[in-house]
């Protein structure tokens, strides 16, 4: 086999084997997914898996930056469709964090995961507790790099501040729903216009 083909192969198992694991967290919980079900389902040998991830640690790993990882891809190209439109930007983004979360539970789990567990408090898939708040981290300072990329003249300090809010928000409303994900998305950038001075046209609002 070629190296483009051995390559292509291993990402192609690689693939097949978070899909899989993605489905029994989903369905069964982190704790009763098994490294040797997902290679009798898809029809590879349990110590090809083994190497490819470790252990199953490292497959829950690779899982859940798999989940953060399209996550943030998505994020970014929601806002690659506005140009210095801050209302539509920040809107458009809320929304899509808000229906990725209700189509993923994984990703749901990941955004809520408490950065901060409990001394002696267990998990059922730690995992969510290390990239929790590196993705909030990274999802912030990408709607910062967008926000000062399009209106330069802010301060950077500002932006960050505002951005760090509204994803807190965001996450909030997943932890303890409100209103619906229209309303949650504009009061939100409302927030957010306010307090960098970008107050102007929000949809739904006159």
């Amino acid at each position: 086999m070629t190296t483009s083909l051995r390559d292509s192969f291993r990402a192609h198992l690689r693939q097949q084997a978070l899909e899989f694991a993605f489905q029994e967290a989903v369905e069964k919980g982190w704790d009763k997914v098994r490294v040797g079900h997902i290679a009798t389902s898809i029809g590879v040998p349990r110590a090809m898996l083994y190497t490819e991830f470790g252990d199953k640690q490292g497959l829950g790993e690779a899982l859940v930056l798999n989940e953060a990882d399209r996550f943030l891809a998505g994020i970014s190209d929601v806002l690659g469709q506005y140009r210095e439109d801050a209302a539509g930007g920040i809107q458009a983004s809320v929304r899509y964090t808000l229906a990725e979360a209700e189509d993923s539970p994984l990703l749901r789990a990941v955004l809520v995961s408490p950065r901060d567990p409990a001394p002696g408090s267990a998990s059922g898939m730690l995992p969510l507790i290390t990239t929790s708040s590196r993705l909030l981290h990274v999802a912030s300072h990408t709607l910062a790099a967008w926000i000062h990329e399009q209106f330069p003249e802010l301060d950077s300090a500002d932006v960050l501040d505002a951005t760090d809010a509204l994803v807190r928000l965001t996450v909030s409303h997943l932890a303890l729903p409100g209103a619906d994900a229209d309303d949650t998305g504009r009061r939100i950038t409302e927030v957010a216009l306010r307090y960098l001075g970008l107050r102007g046209h929000v949809p739904g609002q006159d």
